[in-house]
């Protein structure tokens, strides 16, 4: 089953453009049984309240509370920097602790704002472009389930400034749902003891990551809705989670369209979202659910961030022949880390280590895969694999090749996980220096 979420950004200043996109996008969205989440400020919901309740009323759609925390942050540490100069320990300390009461407050102003234009919602899931782990405590403790806004890459949007603290766009588990504060609460015990305990994973807040748009990371225009609906990669872009469904025990897919777009798009581009839309919901494993829906689901499927892994193909035009050629990549998350494979290479050609530095930035850095000696006795395959490290981090290899008829009976490292024909992924936790691992499996 693959759960899809629509979202669309219903805040925009040109009003009449705002509103005749969104009535544009319902329109479709609505002809094919697909509810919308609406991203909405306190600003712009009594502009569009009341059509957001008619289709609360008649289709099921809700809204989100956006959410932006920028600038009472930096208004805070700026107070707290005139207030106790030369002394930034002092100054952080001071500012985390004031924002920890300011930040629920703030958040609940908004909500009752907001509840007012909208009485009927119920608002669980916030959206934001800065994020950080005071702000999603200060959600969790207000009574939210979900964050919406994670990026695949932070370079999608503006970058905070550096020199205020603890202020971030935060790229974590930028295709999928996760619990970001897993991360932080328990991942750095867990790697620093080189183990997988459940009773420190289990010590986190149940708030929900949500990506900002799921395909963000299959392609540089994913978001721009006018290219992928004349390419045709909108429905490719989908088509990669439905296939990828097969191995994971659970996927979502969310979706952001802005309306200011729809309401450009003119005829042909109307009938082709109408075309996709019927794609999406005409697959048979296909669950169209608001976004509160999909938190609820994921929460209650995975009590901690499911390791998830992706497969897509991309196509290059050969310079020697002029001709295109496919390749696969593997892209691979959890809670600790994110990896990007290509095909035939059996080391992460990207690599986002989310329990220290968050991007490997020279080769240097990076782990080197010394040996990997496969030997077969009857029906048992041994895999001896030695991977040199410069530091404590987490790590996986890639085996490619269709594996499907083998089974683990022993190793000794983190996860082994058959990702369909494709490759048998294996994910580890490297300690500096020389590190030795065994996988025996058996026909």
């Amino acid at each position: 089953m693959l759960s899809y979420g629509l979202v669309s950004t219903a805040i925009a200043e040109d009003r009449e453009r705002l509103l005749e996109g969104i009535r544009l996008l319902a329109g479709i969205a609505h002809k094919h049984g697909i509810p919308i989440t609406w991203a909405v400020d306190t600003k712009s919901a009594p502009v569009v309240a009341k059509l957001l309740t008619t289709w609360h009323t008649e289709n099921g759609d809700a809204p989100l509370l956006m959410l932006d925390i920028r600038q009472i942050w930096e208004t805070n540490w700026e107070a707290e920097r005139n207030a106790n100069p030369g002394a930034s320990t002092e100054a952080m300390a001071s500012h985390l602790v004031t924002m920890r009461e300011k930040l629920p407050e703030h958040i609940i102003r908004e909500r009752e704002r907001l509840a007012r234009a909208m009485p009927w919602a119920e608002l669980n899931i916030a959206g934001s472009v800065f994020k950080n782990d005071t702000f999603l405590r200060a959600l969790e403790q207000t009574g939210f389930r979900g964050l919406w806004g994670y990026h695949w890459n932070q370079q999608d949007v503006d970058e905070a400034d550096p020199n205020v603290p603890e202020i971030e766009v935060d790229a974590r588990g930028g295709f999928g749902c996760f619990y970001p504060l897993e991360v932080s609460a328990s991942l750095n015990a867990i790697v620093a003891r080189g183990t997988t305990d459940d009773n420190l994973s289990q010590s986190f807040e149940k708030i929900v990551g949500v990506p900002y748009h799921t395909a963000n990371h299959l392609a540089e225009d994913a978001h721009n809705l006018r290219a992928v609906l004349l390419n045709g990669t909108a429905q490719q872009h989908y088509d990669v989670y439905v296939d990828s469904t097969a191995w994971n025990q659970w996927l979502g897919y969310v979706e952001h369209i802005d309306p200011l777009t729809v309401a450009h798009l003119g005829q042909d581009g109307l009938e082709r979202l109408d075309a996709y839309f019927a794609h999406v919901v005409g697959i048979q494993d296909t669950k169209p659910q608001l976004l509160a829906q999909m938190v609820d689901d994921y929460i209650k499927h995975c009590q901690k961030t499911e390791p998830t892994a992706v497969v897509a193909a991309s196509t290059e035009i050969q310079e020697e022949t002029t001709k295109p050629k496919s390749t696969l990549n593997i892209f691979y998350y959890d809670a600790a880390c994110e990896f990007t494979f290509v095909e035939g290479a059996m080391d992460p050609i990207e690599i986002k280590n989310y329990t220290g530095e968050r991007v490997l930035q020279s080769e240097a850095d990076k782990p080197v895969l010394t040996g990997f000696l496969p030997t077969r006795h009857r029906t048992q395959l041994h895999i001896a694999i030695v991977i040199e490290s410069t530091r404590t981090m987490p790590y996986g290899i890639a085996v490619w090749g269709d594996h499907e008829g083998l089974q683990l009976t022993e190793s000794n490292v983190d996860d082994v996980r058959w990702i369909g024909e494709h490759s048998l992924f294996i994910r580890l936790t490297l300690q500096s220096g020389k590190n030795e691992f065994s996988v025996k499996l058996t026909i």
